[in-house]
């Protein structure tokens, strides 16, 4: 093991070791980065889950601007796909997108400042925010409804029909399986 070590870091045994170079590692114990190892870092399940909703959600944003809501970002998602058609609590809201209250604040406020949102006290706590969507709002609303289709129409394009639905049945098996929660108990429909 001694002379691997010195192999690695190129001057005496334990010189230095917590900063060996990667380059070094990888040249001199490829075992390392075999490609069953390469697959757990870069390759895996949980990447090809992100990288396609990134995808989804880069598509989504660049339509949301083609329609003119241009001040729409990323970020927004966690308030609208949370919100829904009716009138949400700002506590509510937080805790179906699974952010802060001052995180879903700040996002309420921002959507509130370029018209998608209103906010008023509720009148049965007036401690709490009563948050619902404007005309402006519900408008966005609709078009990401057609946004969503559309996405839609193009991977299956990209992919067929027939996979598109059975990657959608086995992605709605997993989340029931694993017991996951993605919509609000109160939108429960047909998974």
């Amino acid at each position: 093991m001694k002379p691997a070590l010195d192999k690695i870091t190129g001057s005496g045994y334990g010189s230095n070791c917590c900063l060996i170079p990667r380059l070094n590692i990888i040249k001199y114990m490829p075992e390392i980065i075999a490609p069953h190892n390469a697959e757990k870092l870069s390759n895996n399940f949980s990447r090809l889950l992100i990288e396609l909703a990134k995808n989804f959600e880069q598509r989504a944003l660049e339509k949301c601007h083609q329609r003119g809501h241009n001040k729409i970002r990323p970020s927004h998602s966690s308030l609208f796909s949370n919100l829904g058609f009716g009138s949400v609590r700002l506590t509510e809201l937080a805790a179906r997108a699974s952010i802060t209250q001052q995180a879903m604040g700040k996002l309420v406020k921002e959507m509130e400042r370029i018209g998608y949102v209103k906010r008023h006290v509720d009148e049965t706590d007036k401690r709490a925010k009563i948050i619902e969507l404007t005309p402006r709002g519900e408008q966005l609303v609709h078009d990401s409804m057609e946004i969503v289709d559309e996405i839609i129409e193009e991977y299956i394009a990209a992919i067929g029909a027939e996979n598109y639905q059975a990657l959608k049945s086995l992605l709605r098996t997993a989340v029931v399986s694993l017991g996951l929660k993605y919509l609000p108990e109160s939108w429960n429909g047909d998974l």
